[in-house]
């Protein structure tokens, strides 16, 4: 059984939006978040929407939609929100084998056809951890996590922009958060990530060098930059987004 966890909790702050949660935007007259729920409803066995800042405006553009709800009251990082997301699974009584982790504003850009592939790579490679990474010039731009992979190729850790050394922005392969996470591993990367010291969240990237450090097998599935374009975190960006997105849908 794989359960969807889609990250809808944040507060939009670069966005400065003061009613609606940013995830309520409009993406082509629909809401972002309606494009992760309709591309997960039949991929994964359910869904679970965390929610918390501006928690009603969710569920307003989701009314009728099947999913289920976990309430993140205080907005504390990625892997705090995955916690949130863990604790309504287990309240439901579900026993999932493998969680499927993605954001609320940014899934306009997968199509099915990826999700499955993506899903088939994760049973193949039998990984603790899969990840979707793409490649971009403009990373720093973006803002994105970079992927921090051995002389061989293996993937070690993903290290946040903020975080990241001078070298390490260099790097070109971000990660757009999409995983595939095995639930017992997960479970134990939830109860060993600890604070950035940096920003002071509880990133669920770090959930790759966990994995790494108690030889728990990591893999990248690699996509081009077209299948996941950007998510949503400042105003411009949602036209920009839409350019993006008519280019890659011609």
């Amino acid at each position: 059984m794989i359960i969807a966890i889609l990250l809808a909790a944040g507060k939009g702050t670069r966005l400065k939006s003061t009613e609606k949660n940013k995830v309520t935007i409009p993406f082509f007259s629909k809401p972002l978040i309606v494009y992760g729920v309709e591309l997960l409803t039949g991929v994964t066995d359910k869904t679970v929407v965390v929610i918390g800042a501006f928690a009603e405006s969710v569920k307003t553009v989701l009314m009728g939609q099947p999913v289920e709800y976990a309430l993140q009251v205080d907005q504390l990082g990625t892997a705090h929100a995955v916690s949130a997301g863990m604790k309504r699974i287990d309240e439901l009584r579900l026993n999932p084998t493998d969680l499927l982790i993605g954001y609320g504003d940014h899934t306009m850009f997968y199509k099915k056809e990826t999700v499955q592939k993506f899903i088939a790579f994760h049973k193949v490679e039998n990984t603790a951890v899969s990840l979707l990474t793409t490649v971009s010039p403009d990373a720093s731009k973006l803002a994105w996590g970079r992927i921090i992979r051995t002389g061989g190729g293996s993937v070690t850790a993903i290290v946040e922009q903020k975080d990241a050394t001078a070298t390490e922005l260099l790097i070109t392969e971000i990660n757009p958060g999409f995983y595939l996470v095995k639930a017992d591993f997960l479970r134990q990367a939830l109860a060993a990530i600890t604070p950035s010291s940096v920003s002071g969240e509880y990133y669920i990237t770090d959930m790759v060098k966990i994995a790494v450090q108690i030889g728990q097998k990591v893999a990248a599935f690699k996509v081009s930059f077209s299948e996941v374009g950007i998510g949503i975190n400042r105003r411009e960006e949602i036209n920009e987004s839409e350019k993006i997105y008519l280019e890659s849908h011609k």
